[in-house]
């Protein structure tokens, strides 16, 4: 009597199957870290260019809807019809307070800051007429901006 052979998969080609699902899935777990780790860097630097973004729009519709801006100690302030908006700039955060409303928080870091009024620089409780700073984000990139108010004679004369 004959014995019939089963027809089944040999221990060392069962090995090497499993060898090459390992790489397969190892290769796999790689390339999705990585590709996590790129979209985290993506959505941090577009959290910082949308709060840069978000301080320019406001500081553009604060100033242009204001009467006069006035320089503060550590920022200035825009005073409109009824209302005063408040810029502070400290070593961490700029600060934008809507008298008696809200406050909001801008993390970003604000250097070489410069107030002037006809091409002079204006102290504290002065008017004026060009602000600007730099901001600092990650990596040594900096954001140069530049804000100019331009008043009416009915405005100076308040």
């Amino acid at each position: 009597m004959e014995k019939q052979r089963i027809e089944a998969y040999t221990l060392m080609e069962i090995a090497v199957a499993m060898l090459l699902a390992a790489l397969c899935i190892s290769i796999c777990y790689t390339a999705f870290g990585l590709i996590g780790n790129y979209f985290n860097a993506f959505e941090k630097k577009n959290s910082s260019v949308q709060t840069v973004l978000a301080l320019n729009r406001a500081m553009h519709t604060d100033i242009d809807r204001s009467h006069y801006l006035l320089r503060t100690e550590d920022g200035i302030d825009a005073r409109q019809d009824s209302l005063l908006v408040s810029y502070h700039f400290g070593n961490e955060m700029i600060s934008r307070e809507v008298q008696g409303l809200r406050t909001d928080s801008f993390t970003l870091t604000s250097s070489e800051m410069n107030c002037s009024f006809e091409g002079r620089d204006v102290s504290a409780g002065d008017t004026l007429d060009r602000l600007s700073f730099v901001l600092s984000l990650e990596k040594g990139a900096k954001v140069p901006l530049l804000f100019k108010k331009v008043y009416s004679a009915q405005d100076l004369f308040k």
